[in-house]
């Protein structure tokens, strides 16, 4: 079969991409799927006997079992925790998408790949383009993680506006809901399907996930 990529990406940063994408990786290898993870490029790293080790990438290298070297997940990896552009050009490279093509590449003998980005939508991932740009160019279907909060509304519609700008196809949106207190009357989930059909999956901390990361996965790669 042809390999499956998604793109996992969110509306901010810490908005759960790698919690979410942590989970999918889990349901797929639990189904004996042939499965890779990417993640081009990973900032905030620690320097371990001059060695950068990435936080996110080296859960996805634990989760499949070590069958992939920690390279091929994630190829390139900066210190400081800020935007990749910035730490790249901060660490006098030229990084471009096409350097995260031929990277991705090398996954291509596995029928699944999750591929996490950077940041949100637009944040800056290469010298030369976005998030988006990357989805576009490997023109990948890519699923949104927001944070069930509140202000999520303004930012997934701004979101989908700018997936249908580029006109890729967003296949679910996720919400998080990491912090379980939330405001009385509150509905986030209500209130977008108003405005949007694409489909919706809530996630809340502390609550099982696996029927979620199922209807997840059956939306995006399985079927």
């Amino acid at each position: 079969m042809k390999n499956k990529k998604l793109f996992v990406t969110g509306t901010n940063t810490e908005v759960g991409k790698t919690y979410v994408t942590c989970e999918m990786l889990k349901h797929l290898v639990k189904s004996k799927k042939s499965t890779a993870a990417f993640k081009p490029v990973e900032t905030g790293c620690n320097n371990k006997n001059r060695i950068l080790q990435p936080n996110d990438s080296k859960q996805f290298y634990e989760i499949l079992g070590k069958t992939l070297s920690l390279d091929l997940i994630n190829p390139f990896r900066f210190i400081p925790p800020i935007s990749p552009n910035r730490a790249i050009r901060l660490a006098k490279k030229n990084i471009t998408l096409n350097d995260y093509c031929k990277k991705l590449n090398l996954l291509n003998t596995r029928d699944y790949i999750l591929i996490e980005g950077a940041g949100g939508v637009c944040s800056p991932l290469s010298c030369d383009g976005l998030n988006i740009d990357f989805a576009k160019k490997v023109k990948m279907d890519s699923i949104l993680i927001a944070r069930d909060e509140i202000g999520v509304i303004n930012n997934v519609i701004l979101s989908i506006n700018t997936f249908k700008k580029y006109k890729l196809k967003l296949k679910a949106i996720v919400l998080n809901r990491i912090n379980t207190k939330q405001p009385c009357g509150m509905n986030n989930i209500k209130e977008l399907r108003n405005f949007t059909n694409i489909p919706i999956i809530q996630i809340i901390k502390g609550e099982p996930t696996e029927r979620a990361v199922k209807k997840l996965l059956n939306l995006t790669l399985l079927r």
